[in-house]
């Protein structure tokens, strides 16, 4: 990367890019395997050149949104966030890209995370990011794990729109809630991918919450806004 006693070229210098995906190349090539800080050196470069390419051509671009309103997914103002239009993205977005046995909303998953840390004994703030967590797909759509990890400025995108739904809801979250967050929805993770895609190499992690419990007949997008009231969010 740039040396730190050299004063940053401007934005829109091609120069300063280039010594930067230069260096992140032989980086990538010589690495057994990308790490976290490697990963995020990628997503910082590759998200100012999001930004770089969206100046030349006037901006980021908003979508509209269910409510009627407007957000500009690369570029979101938590005061355009809307929990209604969230928990109807979700109800129709399906996890896996579609590709499990049935359809399988976002939105329920996430309700489904949301109780797995309530039973884990999580924080309301916990829960809450639980249920919100994968918020950001509400307007940027799912993206795929395999896919998310070899997909440069997805991930950025993602961490954008997640801090301005914390600011929407004004959630302030500590490195223990983050973890448990994370924990059940890998575990829960794991379990859908064995019962949609069902394998010898695939087991179902034993859960506090079984998906059961999660009313199997309930409309996603009823299950999602009721659980934000429940966990005031409303």
């Amino acid at each position: 990367m740039a040396d730190p006693n050299v004063e940053p070229a401007k934005l829109g210098d091609p120069s300063r890019f280039e010594d930067d995906v230069t260096a992140l190349a032989r980086a990538l090539r010589t690495a057994e395997e990308a790490d976290d800080e490697l990963r995020r050196r990628v997503e910082s470069v590759v998200g100012e050149l999001q930004d770089l390419l969206a100046e030349a051509n006037g901006g980021h671009a908003p979508i509209d949104t269910r409510t009627g309103g407007t957000i500009t997914p690369l570029a979101p103002e938590p005061e355009r966030i809307e929990l209604a239009d969230i928990a109807h993205a979700l109800s129709n977005l399906s996890r896996f890209a579609g590709q499990g046995k049935h359809f399988h909303s976002v939105a329920r998953h996430s309700v489904h995370v949301s109780r797995e840390v309530e039973a884990r004994d999580g924080s309301r703030a916990a829960q809450r990011w639980g249920l919100l967590h994968d918020a950001s797909e509400a307007y940027l759509s799912d993206v795929p794990a395999p896919v998310k990890r070899s997909l440069p400025g997805y991930t950025a995108a993602e961490r954008r729109l997640q801090a301005a739904v914390r600011d929407a809801v004004e959630l302030e979250l500590t490195t223990e809630d983050e973890r448990l967050v994370d924990a059940a929805d890998g575990a829960i993770g794991r379990y859908e991918l064995a019962v949609h895609f069902p394998s010898e190499r695939r087991e179902k992690p034993q859960l506090e919450v079984a998906p059961a419990e999660i009313d199997p007949d309930a409309d996603p997008k009823a299950l999602f806004l009721e659980r934000a009231r429940e966990l005031n969010l409303e």
